[in-house]
């Protein structure tokens, strides 16, 4: 029943567009997992291939949401939470400045025309009249999660952030709308931190981890804490796991990263400050940080890291922002947040995101949320011109001669793969002409051949995959029926 179901996931028919799995996301994938090419291990050859990195692209409705009302102060922006939900995308986000309250919420049906309900829970100024949900001081940066298997009814969600005096924090609810923000000491100073955090739920380890602001030699950089039952936390590694390197410019630090689990990975988007670091002395007051960043951009652009523990870290070689500011004119031309994770929207991620058209520590500032899209499996390609290239994969025992794929192809373009045992000798009946060429665009094609089926002296031995390309690009591939399964340690001993 499990190898049914997740061949159902990876050709795209079991993923509704109101899907979601324990801790409220629907990308994590279960084992199998799909071959992405951020993982340099699943391509064992290749000639004739491009390795490309994708950038998200910004919806032309954007913003998709403007200030609207006087709680969202300057404007709204989405250091926060979209996540699926009963049909419909849910959305937790903040304002800016003035007296902006901590959450609001707003939801969609098609992850473009949201809509901002009159909720009537938090007083504002007299009134109920609102979408506010968290008042101002009890959780900046919300990270909202559904609860796998909650202990009651009333903490089926939980929303993890920065409380001020009360540090990382967490509160529940049974709806997602009305929280306890009179919080129980269990429920606070979960770990030590500065104001900047982001949660997800792992379901790869059945744990909760946080990214959270830190310092190292070029000052704010990401550590990382890890919990259980989400109450009682941990620091695997005092400090930093990841922070701005000697490949980064000078005027380069990491203001926070939310991280996903994404088919047995996990992705961070760090929020890369463009702001210079004293090169010698100690930091002894704020205004040594301000006199140090004097005539750094002092912009915030997104770019893109992934991991397979969560200590070590790799990221683009050109260091391209993955979301990258707007023009001069543009309601995120000097700043860009992400939500804590994107979500599946059809064939696409949609990745939200809050924007600023000024740069940190001016005011004022406008915010507006706006959106950006990237295909599914899309962060990264193996791509062939019109001259044709190859790569053959990783060996891995799989016994169906059923591949599944996505790609893209351009006009004339096509991909077709020939089956190889161990030793990089075609299986009879499995060469590139016995296989059905693919020329379209897909995320979740199934590659064929001719032959239905291995000679049996294979069944249960290993096998690649020698792919064919020409004028297309690769995002990922599956064997069928491989019998992997993931490590659950990963961090869980530390």
């Amino acid at each position: 029943m499990r190898r049914i179901i997740a061949l159902a996931m990876i050709t795209g028919s079991a993923l509704p567009a109101g899907a979601a799995a324990a801790g409220g996301d629907d990308l994590a994938g279960a084992p199998p997992f799909r071959r992405l090419f951020l993982d340099a291990m699943v391509v064992e050859a290749s000639e004739g291939l491009e390795r490309v990195f994708h950038a998200a692209e910004k919806h032309p409705a954007n913003p998709l949401i403007e200030k609207a009302h006087p709680w969202e102060g300057w404007g709204p922006y989405l250091y926060g939470t979209v996540v699926w939900d009963d049909g419909k995308l849910r959305m937790w986000y903040q304002g800016i400045g003035g007296e902006s309250a901590d959450v609001s919420y707003a939801e969609s049906d098609d992850g473009i025309r949201w809509t901002r309900p009159v909720l009537g829970i938090v007083l504002y100024e007299g009134a109920t009249e609102n979408n506010i949900v968290g008042p101002r001081g009890v959780c900046h940066i919300p990270s909202v999660i559904r609860v796998p298997d909650p202990p009651s009814a009333d903490r089926r969600w939980a929303m993890y952030g920065y409380a001020g005096e009360q540090g990382a924090a967490v509160a529940y609810s049974r709806d997602g709308l009305r929280w306890d923000w009179d919080r129980p000491p269990a429920q606070q100073r979960l770990f030590e931190t500065s104001d900047v955090t982001n949660f997800f739920y792992d379901p790869y380890a059945r744990r909760y981890v946080a990214t959270y602001k830190t310092v190292n030699r070029r000052h704010r950089a990401v550590g990382v804490a890890v919990s259980e039952d989400g109450l009682d936390w941990r620091k695997p590694v005092d400090g930093a796991v990841f922070g701005a390197d000697d490949l980064d410019p000078d005027t380069t630090q990491i203001y926070g990263m939310p991280v996903f689990p994404y088919q047995g990975l996990y992705i961070g988007l760090p929020w890369i400050y463009h702001a210079r670091w004293i090169k010698y002395g100690a930091y002894t007051e704020p205004s040594v940080m301000y006199e140090a960043q004097e005539g750094s951009p002092r912009t915030v652009d997104v770019q893109l890291a992934w991991s397979w523990d969560l200590r070590q870290w790799t990221r683009t070689p050109e260091r391209a922002p993955f979301i990258p500011l707007g023009p001069a004119d543009a309601f995120d031309s000097k700043m860009i947040y992400t939500a804590r994770a994107p979500v599946r929207v059809g064939d696409n991620l949609h990745f939200y995101y809050g924007g600023f058209n000024a740069a940190h520590d001016e005011t004022p500032v406008d915010g507006a949320i706006g959106l950006a899209v990237l295909r599914l499996d899309g962060f990264c390609s193996m791509r062939a011109g019109e001259r044709v290239g190859w790569l053959i994969s990783r060996r891995e025992v799989f016994n169906t001669p059923r591949v599944v794929i996505n790609a893209k192809c351009a006009a004339g373009g096509r991909v077709v793969a020939e089956l190889l045992d161990r030793r990089n000798r075609v299986i009879p009946g499995f060469s590139r002409d016995e296989c059905v060429p693919f020329t379209g665009d897909a995320v979740s094609h199934m590659l064929t051949w001719t032959t239905d089926a291995f000679p049996e002296d294979l069944r249960d031995k290993d096998k690649k995959i020698r792919f064919h390309l020409e004028s297309a690009d690769l995002y990922s591939y599956l064997p069928v029926d491989i019998n992997q399964d993931i490590d659950d340690g990963r961090l869980a001993a530390q």
